[in-house]
């Protein structure tokens, strides 16, 4: 159905693909893996025409994409999730926005409101159809677009790393799904850093180096499964913290009303790593929002050090989509940005910068690169870097290892390591794995409600008496 024949593509001069052979049948599932920044996106986008290569050719159902008559009929014919959601989303509601491709494409009413149904039902959302898009959670919005593309029926989905803001239940049903559609005859290119997603491939390759090579998926899984040496170090309890009780409404008032959080009261210690868990659309990241100060609770009350917080002062945040508040053209004006409105001298700042970037495990290389240019997992890390320069005294991080290959993820909880007892640490994430080995405390959030608050082993206690939320 798809084939590369001597691919080669360069970004500014840099290579990121060359000599790329593959042939993908009708009716395949592959799994495409490799490190931030490899060409994972590249390769997708040159998969239906997105990018042209500017050396070989890439054919669908026998016809270059480079061929302008025959372009609508190849992007009909296979379509793409990308790793933002934000970047597909066009309607103001979910049903509006699945609307926009079935219309498109010119599929008879009838047709559309059954394949809505269809499809929202398959990735268990049927109660977000109302919904207003702007205030779904991450996690959401990403089972929208899967939605969205998956409705259109193409002969193959093309998935870069669509569920990377999923929790375990979600993500699960989502495999299924692609597995079913797989099954039914819809070929699927599935990019992913996560060796669990790959079982029901028949093929996996790995991107490195601009050269793509098929890949054994159990040496991936043995590589990704080695663990944690070091464990978190407790730290001495220090005066101060954060002291959270709040109420939040989403457009209160009118038919878009939505409540994430309800009556959540919630202490984090000073010096401490706070693990924040619960499913997508639970209000993990409204109640980040709140703490960093991006937000202001429709009820109720945030303190640190009993103070309101203040962005970029008491505290700062990652949020779920960093480059969507990049605004510099070089990563280095990026970085430098925040350290020059806290009055940092030119020297320290230079000083700052080299050393954040190297806890972040990023080239000095990237520095005259544009943000907009890198990788979602760049770009991440190059956020986490802005962030770690400033040095401030809290920090509220919202799914940070997402869309981060293992060795990045890896880094990442050492980071955290390295800088616990300084920094005081909110960590949000559905990784619960990650969360048990950095936090002192756990939190759990489910339907905007605070179901459970307390130390590791009392959670694990908590889970294991089933209390935990609803199993797959």
């Amino acid at each position: 159905m798809i084939e590369l024949e001597d691919v080669h593509f360069s970004h500014q001069k840099k290579p990121i693909l060359e000599r790329v052979n593959l042939r993908i049948g009708k009716g395949e599932c592959i799994g495409i893996m490799g490190a931030n920044g490899s060409g994972k996106t590249t390769f997708a986008r040159l998969l239906n025409g997105l990018l042209l290569p500017q050396k070989g050719v890439v054919r669908v159902n026998g016809k270059p994409t480079s061929d302008s008559e025959s372009l609508l009929a190849i992007r009909r014919s296979v379509g793409i999730i990308f790793q933002n959601p934000d970047a597909q989303a066009i309607g103001e509601t979910v049903e509006e926005d699945i609307v926009f491709g079935l219309e498109n494409i010119g599929v008879p009413k009838p047709g559309i409101d059954r394949r809505i149904d269809r499809y929202l039902e398959m990735l268990g959302i049927t109660g977000l159809k109302d919904r207003n898009i702007g205030i779904l959670s991450g996690g959401q919005k990403q089972l929208v677009n899967l939605a969205a593309v998956m409705a259109m029926e193409p002969e193959c989905i093309v998935l870069d790393e669509p569920i990377s803001m999923l929790d375990s239940c979600s993500r699960k049903r989502v495999i299924e799904t692609i597995s079913g559609l797989n099954r039914a005859g819809t070929s699927i290119i599935l990019i992913t850093h996560d060796p669990g997603d790959l079982v029901g491939c028949s093929g996996v390759f790995t991107i490195a180096e601009g050269r793509i090579s098929q890949t054994d998926p159990e040496t991936i899984v043995a590589c990704e499964d080695t663990g944690f040496s070091k464990a978190t170090t407790q730290s001495e309890p220090q005066s101060g913290g954060i002291e959270v009780d709040v109420s939040h409404v989403y457009e209160p008032g009118t038919m878009w009303a939505v409540t994430a959080l309800a009556d959540v009261s919630l202490t984090i210690e000073k010096g401490s790593v706070t693990g924040i868990v619960g499913g997508i659309g639970s209000g993990k990241s409204t109640l980040a929002s709140l703490v960093a100060g991006l937000d202001t609770s429709t009820a109720g009350s945030i303190s640190i050090d009993g103070k309101p917080p203040e962005p970029g002062k008491n505290v700062a945040i990652l949020v779920q989509q960093p480059e969507d508040f990049f605004f510099e053209r070089t990563v280095q004006k990026e970085m430098l940005f925040g350290l020059k409105m806290m009055g940092v001298s030119d020297g320290e700042m230079q000083a700052r910068m080299h050393s954040a970037m190297s806890q972040a495990g990023l080239d000095r290389a990237i520095l005259e690169r544009s943000p907009f240019h890198l990788s979602i997992g760049e770009q991440r890390l190059v956020a986490l870097a802005s962030i770690l320069a400033m040095d401030p005294e809290y920090i509220v991080l919202d799914e940070p290892t997402a869309s981060l290959d293992p060795k990045s993820r890896k880094n990442v909880l050492e980071i955290i390591r390295e800088i616990v007892g300084r920094t005081t640490v909110i960590y949000i994430s559905h990784r619960i794995r990650d969360v048990l080995d950095i936090s002192d405390r756990i939190a759990v959030l489910k339907h905007g409600n605070l179901v459970f608050a307390g130390t590791k082993s009392q959670y694990l206690k908590w889970a294991s008496e089933g209390k935990r939320e609803e199993r797959c």
